[in-house]
This record gives structure tokens, C-alpha cells and sequence, in this order.
């Protein structure tokens, strides 16, 4: 799967939870979006649970309660809102062929956000 949609998955789940929507988006599997917002909770932009099932070697990611958004969910949601902004920072990403990280868009975001306001 490319980063890409990854990132768009993360972005619309994020959109979607501060909306208190906890739906699984029509092309993506609970399976997909469990993990998902397991990597959302490790990362800090959550607090949450997730529930595993054993899978061969390990546990799976099969379903996730969401109890809140951190402070750095709501920055990343603030830098992300517009589809604008968004696609810019996707098209940037690409182009330089850098990896994504949800910590790594906050920061590209924020810094552009200075550059404007001349910080």
C-alpha cells in the first residue's frame, strides 16, 4: 500500500474522531483502521485501547476504543484541516521522496504556518 494512503487514513481518522465519528471509512477494513489507531495511540495523538487477537507470533489489532485526542492530536488536526494545505504537503513529500511520519507532517506543517506569519 503506498505511504500515501497511509497518511490519508490517518488524516481522515483523525478528522473523523474529533467528530465523534468512529465508523471504519468504506474502502478500509477494521482490521486496518485498528492498527492504525494503535500507531495513533503510540504515537501520543490518542488515548485510547486497542483489542488484539492472537495471530500466528503475535497479537493483531482487531478493534480500538477511543477515549480522547491529545493536545498533539489537536495540533495535527489544526495542520491538516484544510484539503489545500494537505495536498501541497503530500505533493512536497513525494517530490523530495521523503517517508512519512504523522510527527514529521505536524512539523512540516508548523514550520510552513511560521514561515508565513514571518517567524
Amino acid at each position: 500500500m503506498p505511504m500515501h494512503r497511509d497518511m490519508d487514513l490517518i488524516r481522515d481518522l483523525m478528522l473523523r474522531f474529533e467528530r465523534n465519528d468512529y465508523s471504519i471509512p468504506q474502502d478500509r477494513t477494521k482490521a486496518e483502521v485498528a492498527y492504525h489507531a494503535k500507531q495513533l495511540i503510540d504515537a501520543g495523538f490518542l488515548v485510547g485501547q486497542i483489542i488484539s487477537t492472537p495471530s500466528p507470533g503475535k497479537l493483531e489489532p482487531t478493534a480500538f476504543i477511543i477515549q480522547d485526542i491529545t493536545w498533539k492530536g489537536h495540533d495535527f488536526i489544526e495542520t491538516v484541516l484544510e484539503n489545500t494545505v494537505w495536498q501541497r504537503a503530500k505533493e512536497h513529500f513525494v517530490e523530495k521522496a521523503v517517508p512519512w511520519t504523522a510527527d514529521l507532517i505536524l512539523e512540516f506543517l508548523k514550520s510552513k504556518g511560521r514561515e508565513a506569519l514571518g517567524l
